[in-house]
């Protein structure tokens, strides 16, 4: 059980943060500050958000008595089954909002900032009540925390020091072909994760998932990128 949630804290939490730092390294257009604080956000909505929310609502709603297991809690309660769809609407929020730079990454965040803050603050009564310290009530207490202080930080960030920047045509249509790479590598780690959990290696089939979602998103990204060539060259 310790395997599936510290597999679970790696897949969403740690990874994003590893992709968004290869991304950087490798990619010559995204060695900008701007860039970079959009890279780590689109990654951080697209799998802390996104992805994770979407699993954790497939756990709640179908492995329902195996989540309650790993938290400490008894099995059986239907209210499993409202916690599923609330991490539901929160992993379709992250992943609409990675498209988006109006309020509404904002109220996204904002939402997974209030539950991940909720939830914490529950297993910690639980702790101090009970002395539960299952790994469902400890170790996913460092990403409840960990993902929204990050999204909140860079959004900050990003608002008050590039806001003109990133308001540019340039900067919009690199943003656009950014997005197909997380995206891709959210699915890929969901994937991964859901096909490790089923046959074992949770951490091996997690990574592979993600290589193959970004080797993906790099395709899409390049034609994305070679037909908004074309249709600039056809305005000429």
């Amino acid at each position: 059980m310790n395997e599936l949630f510290l597999a679970r804290m790696f897949a969403y939490s740690l990874l994003p943060l590893l992709l968004a730092t290869a991304h950087i390294l490798l990619s010559k257009e995204s060695r900008s500050v701007a860039r970079r604080v959009e890279i780590f956000t689109v990654y951080l909505l697209a799998i802390s958000v996104g992805a994770n929310g979407l699993g954790g609502a497939f756990g709640h709603l179908f492995l329902s008595d195996l989540v309650a297991e790993g938290i400490g809690w008894p099995a059986g309660s239907p209210f499993q089954l409202e916690m599923g769809y609330a991490n539901l609407l929160i992993g379709v929020l992250g992943l609409m909002a990675v498209g988006r730079r109006d309020g509404f990454r904002t109220a996204a965040i904002i939402a997974t900032t209030i539950l991940g803050l909720g939830a914490t603050l529950v297993h910690l009564q639980d702790i101090a009540a009970h002395g539960n310290l299952a790994p469902g009530n400890t170790i996913q207490n460092i990403s409840n925390l960990l993902d929204p202080i990050l999204l909140i930080g860079l959004s900050w960030w990003s608002a008050r020091r590039f806001g003109a920047e990133m308001a540019t045509a340039v900067f919009q249509q690199w943003q656009m072909r950014q997005q197909p790479i997380a995206g891709l590598a959210a699915a890929g780690i969901g994937m991964g994760f859901g096909l490790g959990y089923a046959v074992g290696g949770l951490f091996v089939w997690t990574l592979i998932g993600a290589l193959v979602g970004v080797g993906m998103g790099l395709v899409m990204s390049r034609r994305a990128g070679q037909a908004t060539s074309g249709l600039v060259v056809e305005q000429r």
